[in-house]
């Protein structure tokens, strides 16, 4: 593959497609057009649930989270894994180890581009890597716990794939 062949796929997952993933879907791809502009011809960004039962809406909470910064998941709709999504991704990034491990087992060949997302392109200490905890059904607080690391491993994330070239 080409680095001009096709664009860079990041899949951003957690159980059900419909809170975390559901989020990061919509802000990475608010991110890349506010902040690198050039590369949402580089890059597309997709997202699914490792247990997702598939067209389910975004959760509410999660929605008024995405209006109030600057974006709308009112079309999302919840996406299961398949192994042709595996195989166009270059990258799927989980929330907790558990869905790791459930997408490695069941996609075995894809074991080296699954990550939790704290984990990828970390350069930091193993004991800053820990999962991202499903807010939904939570408190205020779990909200916005979630989001303020969703926005921090984003903006890390895109950082280093600038530095990288790949965006």
């Amino acid at each position: 593959m080409g680095l001009f062949d096709k664009k860079f796929t990041i899949v951003v997952a957690c159980k059900a497609n419909i809170t975390r993933s559901a989020y990061l879907d919509g802000y990475m791809k608010q991110y890349l057009k506010e902040h690198y502009p050039y590369a949402r011809k580089k890059v597309r960004v997709l997202s699914a649930g490792v247990r997702a039962r598939g067209g389910s809406s975004a959760n509410s909470v999660v929605k008024h989270v995405a209006r109030i910064n600057g974006f709308s998941l009112g079309g999302h709709s919840s996406d299961k894994f398949t192994a042709k999504l595996v195989k166009n991704a270059d990258v799927i990034l989980v929330m907790e180890q558990w869905q790791k491990d459930e997408l490695v087992q069941r996609y075995p060949k894809a074991e080296n581009k699954i990550f939790r997302m704290m984990e990828y392109l970390q350069s930091g200490e193993p004991e800053d890597i820990r999962d991202i905890p499903d807010p939904t059904g939570q408190n205020t607080a779990d909200f916005e716990e979630f989001i303020d690391v969703a926005h921090y491993e984003v903006d890390r994330i895109f950082r280093e794939l600038s530095r990288e070239g790949i965006i």
